[in-house]
């Protein structure tokens, strides 16, 4: 902001009039001066120029402070338009402004960093941190300086086997000088550590407490305060918040729009599987859904009346008997699967999520739960009409241990990484496989 300004009134003196008279700034330069800095400042920080994490990154702030630069005076040029005061203003002041202006910013900015980053080399700015390990060995120091962005320097590290010897601390502390203290201790000795820091109240300095365990903190969720005691978050839903909201919105709405779109399909469809054979147009089925309740798949019927698995206790497989001549194109095209739109309509289903599976499917004779023993954690989130595993390949009869496992870590994956994006461009895959799929029979 200051190389705004300073640049402003140099350019405004120096290029005030076509013959460069030097004569002092007019009024409307003044003002737009003083609003191109103002506006500059809201800028730099929408383009986070300073939010604390970044703002030692060379390549991000002079790369963000060009683009806030170039946003101002690309905003300036907009306005001027707007109100029609363009010719109020000498192009040759505005552009020899928005040049000397950015300049300045950018190489100054270049020159501080190089300079603060210098200083850290040298233990400055940061916090001097002591490591201490009670029962277990201490933290790394490289590990505390890179989780801390080198905001803290290691000078000294300690190990203890008794909780009696924290009280040695206080003299390292003083002498030291140490701000902060990285105490480490197994995670059924954090009590007893916590209890015995009094030995340390009289002294200004932050302890930070941390498990040895690295999987202990890998299967903490979160950790607040609840009331007057402490609240560790060991699972949460994958899909929560307006995430969850959006999600269902999705679902609602693809599943609207597929419905009126297909209508006709589906009517021809149904026509043809009364015609093709005698017996009822759809086909229900029990599945295992959200949480693990069960509920009732609606498909188009492709099987014969007097052959159909209600129980799915032997999978369908290429060229199966049971299969009707219709059942054969609907299934092959997945036509057969268009009337879950209405279990999507009704909360059962999502348009995107892990295929149910019917509760006597098995594989290699057994249950899918007895042989992947996280085979459950599927049933977190609504069962989809398609999935990443459908789309990366793992579709069709699981017949083999591996085509369950591949399958089964897909699901997990699309669990763990599901973004709104990420069900679209499934989506997408689905329509360019309903054309042609080998797997599909």
């Amino acid at each position: 902001m200051i190389a705004l300004l300073f640049a402003g009134f140099l350019c405004a003196d120096l290029f005030s009039s076509p013959r460069f008279s030097g004569q002092p700034p007019h009024d409307g330069q003044i003002w737009a001066i003083f609003f191109a800095a103002a506006l500059q400042f809201g800028l730099a920080h929408i383009f986070e120029l300073y939010r604390t994490p970044t703002i030692l990154d060379r390549r991000h702030v002079l790369r963000r402070a060009a683009l806030s630069f170039l946003s101002t005076f690309a905003m300036m040029i907009c306005i001027a338009a707007a109100t029609k005061s363009a010719e109020s203003y000498s192009r040759l002041w505005f552009f020899s402004w928005a040049m000397t202006s950015a300049s300045l910013a950018i190489v100054a900015r270049a020159l501080v960093l190089k300079r603060i980053r210098r200083a850290l080399s040298e233990s400055a700015f940061v916090h001097r941190a002591l490591s201490v390990g009670v029962f277990c060995t201490p933290l790394h120091p490289r590990e505390i300086e890179g989780e801390t962005r080198n905001e803290e320097v290691v000078v000294g590290y300690a190990k203890y086997n008794d909780l009696a010897e924290l009280a040695d601390l206080s003299d390292r502390i003083v002498q030291d000088e140490i701000d902060h203290v990285y105490l480490a201790a197994p995670w059924d000795k954090i009590p007893l550590v916590l209890r015995n820091l009094d030995l340390l109240r009289h002294l200004s300095t932050r302890v930070f407490v941390l498990p040895a365990d690295r999987r202990v903190l890998a299967d903490m969720c979160g950790v607040a305060k609840f009331g007057d005691r402490i609240s560790f978050c060991g699972m949460e839903e994958p899909i929560h918040g307006w995430s969850l909201w959006f999600k269902r919105l999705e679902d609602i709405a693809i599943a609207s729009c597929a419905l009126v779109a297909l209508a006709p399909l589906m009517a021809a469809t149904a026509l043809a599987i009364k015609l093709d054979s005698p017996g009822p147009v759809f086909f229900r089925q029990k599945r295992v859904g959200f949480n693990g309740r069960i509920f009732q798949l609606w498909k188009f019927r492709s099987m014969f009346v007097e052959q159909t698995d209600p129980h799915a206790a032997v999978q369908t497989s290429r060229d199966d008997p049971r299969v009707t001549r219709v059942g054969r194109l609907i299934r092959r095209s997945s036509i057969d699967e268009l009337p879950q739109l209405l279990n999507v309509i009704v909360g059962d289903m999502s348009i995107v999520g892990p295929r149910p599976h019917a509760l006597s499917t098995k594989t290699d004779g057994r249950n899918l739960e007895e042989l992947v023993d996280y085979y459950a954690v599927r049933h977190r989130v609504k069962p989809g009409m398609t999935g990443w595993a459908q789309v990366e390949g793992f579709r069709g009869e699981l017949d083999t241990l591996d085509k369950l496992r591949n399958r089964v870590d897909c699901d997990l994956y699309y669990i763990d990484n599901w973004t709104l994006m990420l069900d679209i461009g499934i989506i997408f895959r689905t329509l360019k496989m309903v054309l042609h799929d080998s797997r599909a029979y």
